[in-house]
């Protein structure tokens, strides 16, 4: 516990407010679904609920009553064919077994108004467990990056998916590590377009910068609570992608051909912890294609520690992630500019290396699978979530750092694992901006396009990403993330617009 204490002191994380409390609170508002009180679809089974099925308990709902009408929700209950499991009066709920719709008497629960008049609420019984620490040896002393991005909490809601392919195109994977052996499948590890065969490992783990795919990969799926190493992010499927030599040299092309055969074979997030000074046309074509399979592609911003951000993270298919240090600045070293999309520690980063060991390193290479890992989380806590959400949902639940709204240094802020999973499961709702002009703790806006935009936004001021004036008119806002002012407020809001 000391040494516990002694790691919070050193590392302190952002002070936010719960996402609850402002994005997902304004996000909430702007629903254009109106619930009425009872959280289910009338006259029909429920489909979809706001949890997922593996925090549910199967057949068990919770069922809010108004006041002296306990004895009618039973009374429904049992004509459904379920059973009370416990009643609490004081707090206006029953907790009830509840066959299937299909398997309920009439074949649907009868849920018409005339029926449910003395129902607030109906919603899945949901597991509740003891926040708890990765039994990792290393987690507590060293990984102070994962603490800052409150991946603590993140892992409360979501551990990983093993059905989420996360492609690291790299210098090769040590797929043998006992801290990622597990999330590599046998026949399935990835292709080594350096020597043409279907083993991504680097051919001589003894040069030095060979370590760097494997360290890459640990940062993103180390596998956690095994009792030995580090925790990595997410409980994913890895594949790796040699194209570069052990020394971490290589040439576009070859990348370009990682990227592609990446997507091709199902990778949900591509992690490039690689830059160069310039562009190429195959490179370029292979992120138009990943990005046309819903795959999102994240990209170190280069650390060179300048005002230009290299290729591809530069490309707007990636998101260009600098690196932060342990003091919440931007590292000396990270490379920054207009295109910078977020930041994520990036100095005295603990993970793997080759040959079973670990070790730290610095670089917008080590901050880049930061936030491939937090992209995993999203899409194994909803796999339908598509690639425009989950980088809004990183964008806009980002802990705004350096000037207000986006910046060239530190672009929309610094991720935030659990605010970027809180606000996913809100992006998912049907949603409509709000009536009236925001306030300066309206959070985040979030607007689906087709749906109008409000008469006040053609008022406002509304700036996209790189801080310039845009036109809004009633439909000329394409996808993407914007800040709004409409007064002389110094906050502002940031807008979602969504397909």
């Amino acid at each position: 516990m000391n040494i516990l204490l002694l790691f919070l002191a050193l590392f302190p994380r952002p002070q936010v407010g719960p996402i609850g409390q402002s994005e997902v609170a304004a996000a909430q508002r702007m629903l254009s679904a109106e619930r009425s009180g009872t959280r289910f679809p009338v006259s029909a089974c429920p489909s979809a609920w706001d949890s997922p099925d593996e925090v549910r308990v199967p057949g068990r709902f919770v069922i809010g009553f108004n006041s002296g009408t306990a004895d009618a929700v039973a009374s429904w209950v049992g004509e459904q064919g379920g059973g009370i499991v416990r009643v609490d009066e004081a707090s206006g709920f029953v907790v009830a077994d509840l066959p299937p719709c299909s398997e309920s008497p009439t074949g649907r629960w009868d849920l018409s108004a005339s029926r449910t008049a003395a129902i607030r609420y109906l919603e899945p019984s949901i597991r509740a467990t003891v926040a708890g620490i990765p039994n990792d040896p290393y987690f507590i002393p060293y990984q102070w990056d994962k603490w800052v991005m409150y991946a603590d909490q993140a892992w409360d809601v979501v551990g990983g998916s093993m059905d989420v392919k996360v492609a690291v195109v790299d210098c090769g994977v040590d797929w043998q590590h006992p801290d990622l052996a597990a999330n590599f499948k046998t026949g399935e590890l990835g292709y080594d377009f350096i020597g043409n065969d279907n083993d991504p490992r680097p051919d001589d783990p003894g040069i030095p910068e060979s370590f760097h795919g494997t360290h890459v990969a640990g940062i993103i799926a180390a596998t956690r609570n095994n009792g030995q190493g580090v925790a990595g992010w997410s409980l994913v499927q890895l594949l790796s992608l040699r194209v570069l030599n052990d020394s971490g040299s290589g040439t576009t092309d070859v990348v370009a051909s990682g990227i592609r055969w990446a997507a091709d074979h199902g990778a949900r997030v591509i992690n490039m912890s690689l830059t160069s000074s310039s562009s190429s046309t195959p490179m370029e074509e292979a992120c138009a294609h990943a990005e046309s399979l819903g795959v999102v592609v994240v990209a170190a911003s280069g650390n060179e520690g300048q005002q230009a951000i290299g290729y591809p993270a530069a490309l707007s298919q990636c998101i260009a992630v600098g690196a932060s240090s342990a003091d919440s600045r931007l590292a000396s070293f990270s490379n920054y500019g207009p295109e910078q999309e977020v930041v994520a520690p990036g100095t005295t980063i603990l993970s793997c290396v080759p040959g079973g060991a670990y070790g730290q390193a610095d670089g917008t290479s080590m901050a880049a699978p930061q936030v491939a890992g937090v992209a995993a989380l999203l899409l194994a806590r909803n796999w339908g979530l598509n690639a425009s959400e989950v980088r809004a949902a990183i964008d806009a639940s980002a802990v705004d750092m350096g000037a207000a709204g986006r910046d060239v240094q530190y672009g929309y802020g610094l991720v935030n694992a659990k605010r970027a999973l809180e606000l996913a499961a809100a992006l998912r709702a049907p949603q409509v901006v709000a009536a009236e002009p925001p306030s300066s703790d309206a959070g985040t806006l979030i607007l689906r396009r087709g749906r109008g935009l409000r008469s006040w936004l053609d008022r406002a001021d509304v700036y996209d990403g790189s801080g310039r004036r845009v036109q809004t008119g009633r439909s000329s806002l394409g996808p993407g993330t914007y800040f709004v002012r409409t007064s002389s407020e110094s906050r502002v809001s940031r807008l979602l617009v969504l397909d």
